[in-house]
């Protein structure tokens, strides 16, 4: 799928179903919508319907629904006669869709298009479980039973725990090394994966200092790499700032300069190995259960990975990425096929979800706080309270929005 064909479907979905859910539950409980609006101004097409004006605008970065929930701490706003949490729904209602979509968007990749999973050469790399192995030892068959793949020799580990491998070894031939492995332990040694990069992240450190899929990495600070592991080795015992990278592309030598970047007490540069892919189609129960589990653990990260950094802001800017970051993210993933889009997008709807409920003024947590406070207290919140509540929360997000656009800018212009 073309780059831009990638953002606006992407954005456009997201955006769509954030403010749809905003529009249905204001009309489901009895509020009036002025205008529901997909994008921002200059308007190029308007409709009025039901006393609802439909828009769509020339910015496609957002959208909204202009709706009274009387939040506004406008002195001439009209007083609301809606119940607060009914209010509260409508405000709730648009990161629920946006947690919907995600989900959908899982289950269609999961049940339908199919996810690709590594497929990896059962070559050995680290043989932790198995006293006999070596690396670079290839697995031919597991009690007798041929395997082409590191996923088939942990299938069949997993059924018969005690056994033996045929393993083919350079310069001994074929031998028979026995095993004996629990379930937590199978299939006793992880496969060894070319130092190929099959994706380097938009926004981490590889892809901002110039690695791409299909470079083969040769050596990372000097250090000569013989697998994938070798180089994860090396990122996380780095303690300088700028590491070493020396790769081929095209057949030609270069070497750039990675600052490995700590994330939960680790050094990561934000690339992974490539590898032979096979699809899987799960069954519609198994899919339904993996997507929603998966859907819930996506929210529960962002919001602890917002809360481990919300005291350390100059990691949380970095982490973060504006217009460019998203716009680069989607055509990267469209590029490896539509459902590594779909994922994206659900993960993106998620972070949607997840900044919108910020209890910040002017976000949808801001309202809500608002509306629950209204709730707790009997009567609305005092205007002026609002205003100046309202004040401080556009101040901090144009702040966050300044630093996510200043880091933007900032990583184009220093790759290029």
């Amino acid at each position: 799928m073309n780059s831009a064909l990638a953002v606006i479907f992407g954005l456009g979905i997201i955006v769509f179903f954030h403010e749809l859910g905003h529009f249905l539950v204001a009309k489901a409980v009895g509020l009036p919508v002025e205008k529901f609006s997909m994008g921002f101004p200059p308007i190029l097409f308007k409709v009025k319907r039901g006393g609802t004006e439909y828009c769509i605008g020339a910015v496609p970065l957002g959208g909204f629904v202009k709706v009274d929930l009387g939040t506004s701490g406008d002195q001439d706003e009209a007083p609301v006669t809606v119940t607060w949490w009914k209010r509260a729904l409508v405000v709730l209602a648009g990161p629920g869709m946006n947690f919907l979509l995600a989900f959908l968007l899982v289950l269609l990749v999961l049940g339908a298009i199919g996810t690709p999973v590594p497929d990896s050469d059962p070559l050995v790399d680290d043989p932790y479980g198995v006293p006999g192995l070596l690396r670079g030892d290839r697995i031919v068959a597991v009690n007798r039973t041929p395997v082409e793949s590191w996923e088939q020799v942990s299938q069949e580990t997993l059924l018969v725990p005690d056994g033996s491998f045929t393993v083919e070894r350079e310069g001994s031939g074929v031998l028979e090394i026995p095993y004996s492995l629990p379930p937590e332990s199978a299939p006793g040694f992880t496969p060894l994966l070319p130092t190929v990069v099959g994706e380097a992240s938009v926004g981490l450190p590889a892809y901002e200092a110039g690695l791409r899929t299909g470079d083969s990495i040769v050596s990372a600070g000097g250090t000569p790499l013989a697998s994938f592991s070798d180089l994860q080795a090396e990122v996380a015992e780095f303690r300088g700032r700028y590491l070493e990278v020396a790769f081929f592309r095209d057949g030609v030598m270069d070497t750039v300069f990675v600052e490995p970047m700590n994330y939960q007490g680790r050094n990561l540069i934000g690339v992974t190995p490539l590898t032979r892919t096979r699809t899987v189609v799960l069954p519609p129960g198994r899919a339904l259960t993996v997507a929603a589990s998966a859907t819930v653990e996506g929210a529960a990260t962002f919001f602890t990975g917002i809360l481990s950094m919300i005291f350390r802001p100059v990691q949380l800017v970095r982490m973060s990425g504006g217009p460019v970051f998203v716009a680069e993210t989607l055509g990267q993933q469209a590029a490896f096929g539509l459902a590594r889009l779909l994922e994206t997008v659900s993960y993106l709807s998620l972070a949607i979800m997840g900044f919108n409920l910020l209890p910040v003024p002017l976000l949808d947590g801001g309202h809500f706080l608002i509306l629950l406070y209204e709730g707790v207290r009997g009567r609305p919140a005092p205007k002026k309270h609002i205003r100046t509540a309202q004040q401080v929360g556009l101040f901090l997000l144009l702040l966050l929005f300044a630093a996510v656009i200043w880091r933007d800018v900032a990583r184009v212009v220093t790759r290029a």
